[in-house]
């Protein structure tokens, strides 16, 4: 499927968040439950930093969006999230993969988390070769380090 990516605008605002907030409640809910108001104010907090957030368009509008933030050391991909009928076209695989090449050419690792529950999500990163690095009560933290990394080591868990 074609895409493009272009920089988020304050237009894109309304779009992003109820994208996020389509994808992420059912864990949110299960987890600490939904507060609109606290979620509201949290991503209006994280999209003050507008550079992080770029829009995927498809078919003449918005497909999905993806949020990075670049650190010395390494590529946080802080969400990744795609309107459900752009799911299973591999644009979210193309667009981690676009980042893996760029960070493997200057030697930057990537880090991604995903709540546990999102079993399809950890499916996903770790057949895009990256690794458990951390967890937490709710998250597991995988790396990507680049080509030959360990993303074959059975030794960690896939569940």
């Amino acid at each position: 499927m074609l895409y493009r990516i272009r920089p988020a605008t304050p237009e894109d605002h309304d779009f992003i968040y109820g994208l996020k907030a389509e994808s992420v409640r059912p864990y949110v809910e299960k987890i600490w439950g939904w507060d609109e108001t606290y979620q509201r104010a949290d991503f209006d907090a994280d999209f003050s930093a507008i550079e992080q957030f770029h829009v995927v368009e498809a078919d003449g509008g918005r497909a999905g969006f993806v949020q990075y933030n670049r650190h010395h050391s390494c590529l946080e991909i802080v969400e990744i999230h795609l309107l459900p009928a752009y799911r299973g076209h591999g644009i979210g695989s193309d667009l981690i993969r676009h980042l893996q090449k760029e960070c493997a050419a200057s030697g930057t690792k990537i880090r991604i988390g995903c709540f546990k529950e999102n079993l399809g999500a950890k499916r996903l990163y770790r057949k895009l070769g990256f690794v458990p690095a951390e967890e937490t009560d709710t998250h597991y933290i995988l790396e990507y380090r680049g080509e030959g990394s360990g993303h074959d080591d059975e030794s960690a868990p896939e569940s």
